[in-house]
């Protein structure tokens, strides 16, 4: 019998599950607690085995645990778990919460609190962008089309008004700072300086 227990360690040592030991008649009350002890690792080991192995393939939610006495499988039940949380964690910062941190993971937890960081940044950044463009676009729709302005004055007419009526006309000036916000300075250009004001003029 002690050959076959050897045989059976020397096969856990091999990173393998041997098949269990019966117990053979006539064994001494130590050989039994030998067999019992080692069959019981055995089982222990298997289970640990059909657990890890999964696990070591990213298969974290369709596994099957160790039982609850199986002390050989607590360090890796304790990674499954922080696993399963950090799936839950990356899920969260999928659907834009960036409050996720994490600190049991040394390096990753690092590399991914930077990650999320970043992320943040990057979103917060991209509203920016996003508000500054649609201000513009809409600067720029306001201004589109044709306008229709009188060839004399230079007035523009409001959209939809009627033509025929001089409050539907405003300068130009009004219409552009309405629609844009830019605001005008006047002044007068050298022609229009010469056809007014002759008399003040500064010859060419």
């Amino acid at each position: 019998m002690m050959r076959e227990v050897l045989d059976k360690l020397a096969i856990l040592l091999q990173g393998r599950v041997p098949d269990a030991i019966t117990i053979k008649d006539g064994a001494s009350e130590d050989e039994q607690q030998l067999v019992n002890l080692l069959n019981a690792l055995s089982t222990c080991m298997q289970e640990v085995h059909q657990f890890i192995i999964p696990l070591s393939q990213g298969n974290i939610s369709d596994i099957v645990l160790p039982r609850s006495h199986n002390f050989l499988s607590s360090p890796f039940k304790e990674l499954h778990s922080r696993l399963m949380h950090l799936t839950w964690q990356a899920n969260q910062v999928a659907q834009g919460d960036y409050s996720q941190q994490i600190d049991f993971m040394g390096d990753f937890s690092d590399a991914f609190n930077q990650m999320i960081a970043s992320l943040d940044r990057n979103e917060r950044e991209l509203k920016i962008k996003i508000a500054e463009l649609e201000a513009a676009l809409s600067r720029i729709s306001q201004l589109e089309g044709i306008l229709p302005i009188c060839s004399h004055c230079k007035r523009i007419r409001r959209e939809g008004a009627n033509p025929l009526q001089q409050r539907s006309w405003e300068a130009i000036e009004s219409y552009i700072t309405a629609k844009t916000q830019t605001l005008f300075s006047h002044g007068l250009c050298p022609e229009c300086a010469k056809a007014l004001y002759s008399d003040y003029s500064t010859p060419p």
